[in-house]
């Protein structure tokens, strides 16, 4: 399994229907509603999330084209004026402007400043974040907005990636569009069920295939639109409204928001950040494993 592998693996919370490896992993642990937004880890990760990621499979990016490494104007220009501290303010603006159209009381957002192993930062090391997340809603229906910097996740041939997603079942839809100043669009609507460790939510979910929906419970079920945008070699933007389920078929799935919206908080211009500053072996030096193991980073 490469680097680019597990940083997909990861950012798409996708495991097999089979249960995982017995492990220990104390970051997985918290019931913090934020904690969905851990699959935001990339290139750090500790042997216990490595452990999880061979017991998982997903549909792999292929090819080696990414997107044009220049960052459009505007973003460029936002990215020069960038504030970490302003940014829960910001994203919770550009944010709530657009989804407000379709849902009327969104409520207050949680912010989240995060390292490479998707631990939440305190506020003077957040220009040093690794990723940063902005989340509205409750258990039944939420909306997931991030920002992160990591090259695995920009490369590789986006439709060959929602074509094997299709072809394997993972992904009920799946579509791919360029914009004019050099965005990648992924778009894709997946059904998704906690996942369980031992018996306790471990704040990851997986991914439920095509054939095996009538297998889950109804009220474990829930389904997911969710927009990926590539504005360069490295930084990348999520977009996602998450439904629970009100039964099996997709198409009755509760959606508030037109995937046009979804797409638009993605290619906001303004929600950039910078490239975290490197530390040691390339980890940020702020950044602890989650074990006494050595971690291998990258950006």
């Amino acid at each position: 399994m490469t680097d680019h592998d597990l940083a997909e693996l990861l950012r798409d919370h996708v495991s097999h229907d089979e249960p995982p490896t017995l492990l220990a992993m104390p970051a997985l642990a918290s019931g913090r509603r934020r904690v969905r937004n851990r699959r935001l880890v990339t290139g750090g990760a500790s042997l216990a999330v490595l452990a999880l990621a061979a017991a998982v499979v997903v549909p792999r990016l292929g090819g080696s084209d990414g997107p044009d490494s220049a960052m459009d104007p505007a973003s460029a220009a936002a990215l020069a004026a960038y504030d970490a501290h302003a940014m829960p303010e910001l994203m919770d603006d550009h944010v709530r402007a657009v989804l407000e159209r379709s849902v009327a009381d969104l409520g207050p957002s949680t912010f989240g400043a995060m390292d490479s192993q998707a631990q939440d930062l305190p506020e003077e090391y957040w220009d040093k974040a690794s990723s940063l997340a902005v989340s509205f809603g409750s258990d039944t229906h939420s909306y997931d907005v991030s920002i992160s910097h990591a090259r695995s996740e920009a490369e590789g041939d986006p439709e060959r990636y929602c074509q094997d997603g299709l072809t394997e079942g993972y992904y009920l839809d799946c579509s791919v569009e360029r914009t004019a100043d050099g965005d990648v669009i992924i778009s894709k609507l997946w059904a998704i069920k906690p996942q369980t460790l031992l018996g306790n939510d471990t704040g990851f979910s997986k991914v439920v295939r095509r054939d095996r929906l009538d297998d889950v419970p109804l009220d474990q079920l829930s389904f997911e639109r969710s927009i990926k945008v590539i504005k360069s070699e490295t930084l990348v933007t999520y977009v996602s409204e998450r439904v629970a389920a009100t039964d099996r078929d997709p198409a009755t799935a509760a959606f508030s928001t037109p995937p046009a919206d979804l797409v638009e908080i993605g290619t906001d211009p303004e929600l950039v950040m910078p490239v975290p500053p490197p530390g040691e072996n390339g980890c940020p030096a702020w950044s602890m494993p989650m074990d006494d193991t050595t971690v291998s980073c990258s950006s």
